[in-house]
């Protein structure tokens, strides 16, 4: 007997040590968060343990079986006569309320994170959105009593690349002051598809001294900005190795030395006649990512919220497309066949 007493505990050392030697993989913690939220907060058994109904009656329930088997326990024939069954029920019940207050508990951190970080984030696209929005009254309003009867309204009083750096800004802003990010942890770029030269380059960007990784390379390779171009939708994942692993993101140099971070990427296509703009708008951060790629109600979130602010740039993106279909491509057009 002792020596099946040593080998069951040198048997459950040896798990502790290999789960802790685990615990230095990268992979294997993600497989572990993954595994304690799938069984702690996101299945069917767990949704109705935390089901407010339960929370409230099982710990009444427990409570009520208590004092009636402390109270009556020597009184009821029933009780008395059947003490092994009481405890083994009373047991149960004591560990099952347990447990319920155990998820409960979980299930208000998890919400509670994602709960709160949305609502800031929330807070800090509506200042954003407010203040892009002001800038372009301001200049409107400044430039609407210089206008000249026979002059080109829409091409003095529209700045869509003032406005475009102005919303880069912002958005690098809100990203610093709701990621606890720093600067040099943050990447916002358009890559512009010339519609002359069919050549990928970057046309905005907010790390201008950075080397980054040649646009076509991207475009044509496994990247969340060829994704992005492919499916003609915004692409969001919260953990870049992730998608990496997947063949969805290409890791440049700069990842390699960084870490982990997430990456978005949102197409801007303005068709003219005879003329048409492609821009994929990116967003990357490096070393941090915006948010636990396991929970998938935060990172719906937080794409729908970078695809409204990318919307905003491709409004001035579009305008900007017709200013150019107008003023220099039309033009050099019609020249050439002149």
């Amino acid at each position: 007997m002792e020596n099946v007493s040593n080998n069951q505990m040198i048997i459950v050392v040896g798990m502790v040590a290999i789960w802790l030697l685990s615990l230095f993989f990268e992979q294997s913690r993600y497989f572990h968060r993954k595994l304690f939220r799938k069984v702690l907060y996101e299945n069917t058994v767990v949704r109705t343990i935390r089901n407010r109904f339960l929370q409230v009656f099982l710990p009444g329930l427990t409570g009520a079986y208590f004092i009636t088997l402390d109270v009556w326990g020597e009184q009821w024939d029933i009780i008395k006569n059947h003490t092994d069954k009481h405890e083994v029920a009373f047991s149960i019940l004591i560990v099952v309320s347990l447990l319920a207050l155990l998820i409960r508990g979980i299930a208000d951190w998890y919400e509670e994170q994602s709960g709160d970080a949305y609502k800031k984030f929330l807070e800090g696209f509506a200042l954003l959105t407010t203040r892009v929005v002001q800038k372009k009254l301001d200049r409107f309003k400044d430039e609407s009593g210089k206008l000249k009867p026979n002059g080109n309204t829409f091409k003095q009083i529209t700045q869509p690349k003032e406005q475009i750096n102005l919303i880069l800004g912002e958005i690098e802003s809100l990203l610093l002051n709701n990621f606890s990010l720093k600067r040099n942890q943050i990447c916002i770029t358009i890559m512009h598809n010339d519609p002359q030269s069919d050549t990928w380059y970057y046309e905005y960007e907010t790390n201008r001294n950075w080397k980054h990784t040649k646009a076509i390379k991207l475009i044509e390779g496994k990247s969340a900005a060829a994704e992005c171009l492919s499916i003609g939708e915004p692409v969001f994942h919260a953990c870049k190795r992730l998608a990496h692993k997947k063949g969805k993101y290409y890791l440049s140099e700069r990842d390699g030395r960084t870490g982990d971070g997430s990456v978005f990427c949102y197409p801007a296509f303005t068709v003219n006649s005879d003329y048409r703009d492609n821009y994929i708008i990116s967003i990357v951060t490096y070393g941090r990512r915006l948010c636990d790629p396991l929970d998938e109600q935060q990172s719906e979130a937080i794409s729908e919220i970078f695809s409204d602010i990318c919307r905003r740039i491709d409004l001035e993106l579009t305008l900007n497309s017709i200013k150019k279909w107008q003023y220099e491509f039309h033009t050099n057009k019609s020249r050439s066949v002149a």
